[in-house]
């Protein structure tokens, strides 16, 4: 097993800009329900530009992340501990830049695993299939 960083891409047709905004502030439009602690209930993401990253079901919010860095013109980064404890939190890093077919190249890198969390680690296989659904959402 590995404690590699696992990196997901996908070429979406808006500038980066309009990348970044559908990837933050519309997360939780294009997030997998399936991915939550109760998909029946799921209703958004909350990302504070400042702070927590939450899922949104009905009245109550699980925190799973905070924002270390947000930068419309070209970076998204946050402490991510969906599916593991806060005190081994890793990191999202997702980047935006032109790509050279037209759009933006969105790159997904997450990073930050622990020994003793390669089994964790290996649970992590949606990402591609959530960058799917991100680009759908963004087109």
């Amino acid at each position: 097993m590995s404690l590699d960083p696992l990196v997901a891409e996908v070429t979406v047709p808006v500038n980066p800009t309009q990348a970044f905004v559908g990837f933050t502030a519309q997360m939780g439009e294009w997030w997998d329900p399936m991915l939550t602690p109760d998909p029946p209930t799921f209703t958004n993401i909350s990302v504070d530009p400042n702070g927590p990253v939450a899922m949104v079901h009905g009245d109550d919010e699980y925190v799973w992340g905070r924002v270390m860095e947000w930068d419309p013109i070209g970076r998204y980064t946050q402490e991510f501990w969906l599916g593991h404890p806060e005190d081994e939190a890793t990191v999202l890093d997702v980047r935006f830049t032109a790509a050279e077919s037209g759009g933006s190249l969105v790159r997904l890198v997450h990073s930050g695993w622990m020994p003793g969390t390669e089994e964790v680690r290996a649970t992590y296989t949606h990402w591609g299939d959530l960058l799917a659904r991100y680009a759908a959402h963004v087109s």
